[in-house]
C-alpha cells in the first residue's frame, strides 16, 4: 500500500484492497440487489435524480468494519478537533453507477452515532476501473478511479463523482468515526 496526500484532507491508498476482494463485494452487492440512491434532505431521504441518479446497496456489517479499520487506522486522520478517530460506521453504502449516471457536487453528511461520536470523514474504495469516466473531483483535485484503491476526504470538502460514460463502476463507501475526549 502506498498513501499521498493528494491536498490537505485528501488522502489516496493506492493498492488497498486486492482485485479478488474487489470482485467478491461486487457479486456480494449484485446479488443483494440494487436499488435507485436517494439524498438527505431537510425532509428526510428523498430521490433527486437531477443531482444523483445512482444506485447503491446499504449493508451493515461490524466485522468488515473493524477488519478495514485495522486496516486503513495508520493512514487516517487520528484527531479532529476535541475528538480522537475510533474507527468506520458499520453502514457500508455499496455504489453502482452506470452510463449517463453521477452525483453532482455535494457534501457529505456526518454520521452522529451518538451525543459523543460522529463522523468527519468519507473512506470509499474503488471495486473495478473496467469503465470510462466516474472520477471523483474536487475543485482543484480529480481522482481517476484505480481498482482496490481507498480515498480518504473531509466530508465538507465539495465533490462529485462525474458521470460514468461507458461500462458499470463500482465503489464501497463509509465513514470514519470520531469520538469526543474525555
Amino acid at each position: 500500500m502506498k498513501a499521498t496526500e493528494l491536498k490537505k484532507n485528501i488522502f489516496l491508498i493506492e493498492d488497498f484492497w486486492s482485485a479478488d476482494q474487489c470482485d467478491d463485494y461486487i457479486q456480494k452487492t449484485e446479488a443483494l440487489g440494487y436499488e435507485p440512491a436517494t439524498i438527505q434532505t431537510d425532509n428526510g431521504p428523498r430521490l433527486v435524480d437531477f443531482v444523483r441518479n445512482n444506485n447503491r446497496v446499504v449493508y451493515k456489517d461490524f466485522e468488515l468494519a473493524q477488519r478495514l479499520w485495522e486496516d486503513v487506522k495508520s493512514y487516517a486522520p487520528r484527531e479532529i478537533g476535541e475528538s480522537v478517530a475510533v474507527g468506520l460506521n458499520e453502514q457500508f453504502r455499496f455504489y453502482r453507477y452506470q452510463p449517463g449516471q453521477q452525483f453532482k457536487k455535494h457534501r457529505d453528511q456526518s454520521y452522529i452515532r451518538n451525543s459523543n461520536e460522529a463522523s468527519y470523514f468519507t473512506f470509499m474504495i474503488y471495486l473495478n476501473d473496467e469503465f470510462k469516466g466516474g472520477a471523483t473531483t474536487f475543485n482543484d483535485v480529480v481522482v481517476e478511479p484505480q481498482k482496490g484503491s481507498a480515498l480518504i476526504f473531509y466530508h465538507y470538502l465539495e465533490h462529485e463523482g462525474t458521470e460514468v460514460l461507458e461500462g458499470t463502476k463500482y465503489v464501497l463507501r463509509t465513514d470514519i468515526m470520531f469520538r469526543l475526549k474525555r
